[in-house]
């Protein structure tokens, strides 16, 4: 069995960093996400956003304790079952379809998919003097989330609340 990398919480940046066995640094931080508290106008506690960066735009070859890391940082998260997690792949250098299929063979991949329940969207979005832009998401909540259906009917109009604001 893989182990991960150690990983340490910065207190000052809320993130939770490593470095590889190349001498990369990535941080993984959990933001406070309000979109399903403005779109629903209820309030709606304890979504987040996971943002993973690699600090350096050094090349790394593929390395799997990296995802194994990433796993257990996010395992660790969701020790609170209230805890949902949003992910949008970042697509500055048009590479987002690849981050989510990568973010969705991570998952099945996973030890826990029995506890953690993911779902995508593609979201196309209008855009002025573009056109459409795809935005390829996914959301991730505990099975013991006590908002299971809320969370899911309004993860749904998403898409729809970014093209009425257009």
């Amino acid at each position: 069995m893989l182990n991960h990398y150690n990983y340490v919480f910065d207190n000052l940046t809320n993130t939770y960093n490593f470095v590889t066995k190349n001498n990369i640094l990535y941080r993984v931080a959990f933001v406070v996400d309000y979109t399903f508290s403005i779109i629903s106008g209820e309030d709606i506690q304890n979504i987040f956003q996971l943002v993973i960066e690699k600090a350096s735009d050094d090349l790394e070859p593929f390395d799997a304790k990296v995802s194994k890391t990433i796993e257990d940082i996010i395992k660790r998260f969701f020790q609170n079952t209230e805890n949902s997690l949003v992910y949008i792949c970042s697509d500055e250098d048009n590479k987002a379809g690849i981050r989510h299929k990568i973010f969705d063979r991570w998952y099945k991949n996973s030890e826990y998919r029995k506890t953690i329940i993911k779902i995508n969207n593609i979201l196309p979005v209008k855009v002025t003097g573009i056109g459409v832009q795809r935005i390829y998401t996914s959301f991730m909540f505990h099975t013991r989330n006590k908002n299971v259906e809320k969370l899911i009917k309004t993860y749904q109009q998403i898409e729809k609340a970014l093209n009425e604001s257009k």
